[in-house]
């Protein structure tokens, strides 16, 4: 069984349907729902379901939500080593008209969690650490981060990221966030924000460049699967389905897949074959809950 170490943010998810007749002071009835979330608590949640041993590192606050959360990472079968913060827990709001997406951020208690959080001894019997890219946006996450890499390196351990989101990168500025991740194996951005850290124009430009620093990873490509790589090797999977609906966490998904298939001996296709499947049941299940 892998062991993987995960660190990062846990939120409340919330999706609603914004219908396209609404009024501003009005009140309408609609599809909303309510899930544990947060990049790297989705990442967590799969790999366990993928039967890795997983151990998570976060910070929620003091409230009914961060009670949730942690139960969240319990049920799933995750040891959480999660602090808590005189501050809310990190919430999410998206907002879905028709295929556009708009989300609403809280980070809340995520930004409490320090380097003095991250306890040693969880790295040393593990062999994956995976860390959201959004840890590197924040203050003080981004200390905490710089630590549990530190901790990966200092071992046999190898180091994943999934990046945040493209204007999150442009902002914070493509080379200053290359830079954060110097030690870092293995990356999984999505298709725009593999254009913005490499500033080239197709998956198989983004690829080249990745693979230049990044031994192993993949681009997710929405409904039309993802280019992997490992190395020289290069893997193109398209799904015989496409998978269309609410992609919230579909790239945790599929990077938590891939990550425990690798660990478990699968070659690069078998992996990103697992990814996209992984990625596409949690669109569905998304979808499904919207219907009901």
């Amino acid at each position: 069984m892998s062991r993987i170490v995960v660190l990062g943010d846990l939120n409340l998810d919330v999706h609603a349907q914004h219908p396209n007749n609404i009024e501003p002071g009005s009140e309408i009835r609609s599809v909303v729902r309510a899930n544990p979330g947060g990049s790297a608590g989705t990442f967590a949640r799969v790999a366990a379901s993928e039967g890795a041993s997983v151990t998570f590192f976060g910070c929620v606050g003091n409230d009914l939500i961060g009670d949730l959360l942690v139960r969240s990472l319990e049920q799933s079968g995750i040891t959480p080593i999660v602090a808590r913060a005189d501050a809310p827990s990190g919430t999410i709001l998206a907002l879905e008209q028709g295929s556009e997406r708009t989300m609403v951020c809280s980070r809340g208690a995520n930004d409490g969690l320090t380097p003095e959080s991250i306890d040693r001894s969880a790295f040393e019997t593990a062999d994956h650490l995976h860390v959201s890219g959004y840890a590197f946006l924040s203050p003080n996450q981004r200390e905490a981060a710089r630590r549990a890499i530190g901790l990966a390196c200092a071992g046999t351990m190898t180091v994943s990221v999934d990046p945040p989101p493209a204007s999150l990168i442009a902002s914070f500025g493509p080379d200053a966030f290359l830079a954060e991740l110097e030690e870092v194996s293995w990356l999984f951005p999505n298709f725009e924000e593999g254009r913005t850290l490499t500033d080239r124009e197709n998956a198989e430009e983004i690829v080249g460049a990745l693979a230049e620093s990044f031994q192993r990873g993949a681009v997710t490509l929405g409904s039309s699967g993802a280019l992997a790589w490992n190395g020289q090797d290069r893997d193109l999977h398209r799904p015989p389905e496409q998978v269309s609906g609410d992609s919230t966490g579909a790239g945790d998904a599929y990077a938590a897949a891939f990550v425990v298939s690798i660990l478990g001996g699968r070659s690069i296709s078998e992996s990103n074959a697992r990814g996209c499947a992984v990625a596409g049941d949690h669109i569905r299940s998304g979808r499904k809950a919207h219907a009901q």
